[in-house]
């Protein structure tokens, strides 16, 4: 802004807003948005004073008015409102509700602003590589291609849904350990300011859980209690794959398409706090903590973790700004994320039962009513659930067949639907040996 301007503004006082009003005939101001609008643009105290957040949706005066506040918040209140409106009356003669309130709209998304965005553009990053040490370094974690692609490909995401809301990113980092090795500390400080971190994320089917989301970055699913309380792992796929919500905010009286600004992370004691998905939990990144081996508890110094945290987010700002960006599990950690989030998962017993019983299995041709029968021993008519949990253990988790369409199994079982003994497949033991038949003959020179 040039120096002339400068002292323009400064000497522009209520009486000379008053001369660029448009009056009545009698010199009453009109009641006009346009009348309002240049009383919010050019008035001494009210001029840049209201601006909306790009991140909450809201209104937030960002400097002093000339009226006590309610409380620190810098979020448009009620209060807020009434006292605008007794100052535009008592100062401009302005007093319709409706001109004042398309004024205030039309004027606070011309001073839009983005607090995150404004901080992240803000850092200079020292050159010191952060990212991949963070997680052994607070965490414990182990320090692997892995642990360094997911850190660093979490921390991306959340830049790109400041700068692209709604872009696909459907993956969750998790953090898995015992207590007080300061995992929820950990995202608390990533998030950088308290308002910007939520962990009040209980339930997926919550009605008003765009109000969770609203004015947050990074939100916490401790324990992960919200995938635990799920109504099944459908549930968790579709909300963690969504990419924006419907509502309206305060002041609106449609509702808006509102993209994803934030990235979940979870947190767990349990080493099976994973849901038991047959088809792959590829939507989460689990990372095994260990608070004997970190090299400072976060803890330990605030100011210093915080540092380091900010220092790792200006390291990710040069990665973003080089367009460095892959959001998903690259070809070089994604078996790594697959033997993970097996691990994690509970015990799925059923699947070894019929895994089992295959192995020892004299036709090459099997059906579920089979398995139901004589793998599982179970009794009576078989639900349509069973039906389908066990062709999902056989489309998912059994080794050496293959869907194959329908076959005739004989009076008992009649025409059903089936699998097929793979004729290729090559049984490996525990340790990853193939196993050889005992009346195999093995070659000599």
């Amino acid at each position: 802004m040039e120096l002339e301007d400068i002292v323009n503004e400064e000497m522009l006082t209520i009486e000379d807003v008053n001369n660029m009003l448009e009056h009545t005939d009698k010199g009453r101001t009109k009641q006009t948005i346009r009348n309002c609008v240049t009383v919010l643009q050019n008035d001494p105290v009210l001029k840049k004073a209201i601006k909306r957040n790009e991140l909450s949706g809201r209104m937030d005066i960002v400097k002093e008015v000339p009226w006590e506040r309610r409380n620190n918040s810098s979020t448009v209140t009620d209060t807020d409102e009434n006292n605008l409106k007794m100052y535009l009356e008592e100062n401009y003669e302005l007093t319709s509700e409706r001109v004042i309130k398309a004024g205030v709209d039309i004027v606070s998304n011309e001073n839009k602003y983005h607090p995150i965005r404004d901080y992240l553009e803000s850092l200079v990053w020292d050159g010191i590589p952060r990212i991949e040490n963070m997680l052994p370094h607070f965490l414990g974690a182990e320090k692997s291609k892995y642990t360094i692609g997911v850190m660093k490909m979490h921390m991306l995401a959340a830049i790109s849904r400041i700068y692209e809301p709604g872009i696909k990113y459907d993956i969750m980092l998790c953090l898995v350990g015992s207590q007080g090795a300061g995992k929820s500390t950990f995202f608390k400080y990533l998030a950088i300011k308290e308002e910007w971190f939520s962990d009040n994320l209980d339930h997926l089917d919550d009605e008003n859980i765009y109000r969770k989301l609203q004015n947050h970055w990074i939100i916490e699913m401790g324990e992960m209690k919200a995938t635990i309380t799920a109504k099944n792992i459908e549930q968790i796929k579709s909300f963690l794959s969504r990419q924006k919500e419907t509502y309206k905010v305060p002041y609106e009286v449609h509702p808006e398409d509102r993209p994803r600004q934030c990235v979940f992370c979870g947190t767990s004691n349990d080493l099976n706090f994973l849901p038991l998905d047959r088809t792959g939990n590829r939507r989460f990144a689990p990372v095994m903590t260990d608070m004997s081996k970190a090299e400072v508890h976060i803890l330990d110094n605030e100011a210093e973790s915080k540092a380091y945290i900010e220092q790792a987010w200006a390291e990710a700002m040069v990665l973003y700004r080089q367009g460095n960006v892959f959001l998903g599990f690259t070809k070089e950690i994604e078996e790594e994320a697959k033997r993970l989030q097996k691990e994690f998962m509970p015990e799925d017993t059923n699947a070894g039962i019929i895994q089992a019983f295959l192995d020892d299995y004299n036709d090459d041709y099997v059906c579920t009513r089979i398995l139901f029968d004589e793998a599982l021993h179970r009794t009576g008519e078989m639900k349509q659930w069973e039906g389908k949990e066990i062709a999902n253990i056989m489309n998912n988790a059994i080794e050496g067949w293959k869907p194959h369409g329908t076959h005739r199994f004989g009076k008992e079982y009649g025409i059903q639907r089936s699998w097929k003994r793979m004729e290729d497949f090559v049984k490996k033991d525990k340790d990853g040996f193939m196993e050889v038949p005992d009346q195999l003959e093995i070659p000599f020179e």
